[in-house]
């Protein structure tokens, strides 16, 4: 046992590398925090009920649970000279940049496709936030 462990070469990680994976960790954590926090008020804004935002909530998860089998599907089938990964790596987060805009602008948007400002609920924005 003890010549065994002698043998093998242990890697030790620097603490700058700690820092750098715990400092992303920390940033993800940062993002969750802030979507907690901010999306029902947010979607309370646009009109949707309070017992509605359930609803929003699922959205999420449940594109998940259509999405990831596809691109899986289709990224294990790639032959790009790029990758199989790669190319659904950056078209995944350039579609969720947009996305991440739209959610922002979305009562903006609303209002500019006709939505009324002195009406509570705007549908035209609630359907940008969840497209």
């Amino acid at each position: 046992m003890e010549v065994e462990a002698a043998n093998s070469p242990e890697k030790s990680s620097s603490i700058s590398m700690i820092t750098l994976v715990a400092s992303i960790a920390a940033g993800v954590q940062f993002g969750w925090a802030l979507q907690l926090s901010l999306l029902t008020p947010y979607v309370q804004q646009l009109g949707v009920p309070h017992k509605w935002a359930a609803v929003v909530w699922l959205c999420g998860p449940i594109s998940g649970l259509l999405v990831q089998p596809i691109v899986g599907y289709y990224s294990d089938r790639c032959r790009s000279r790029f990758g199989r990964r790669r190319p659904f790596i950056a078209a995944g987060a350039a579609l969720v940049a947009i996305a991440v805009f739209l959610i922002g602008y979305a009562a903006d948007i609303g209002v500019r496709s006709g939505d009324s400002l002195h009406k509570s609920t705007k549908p035209r924005a609630v359907l940008v936030f969840l497209w």
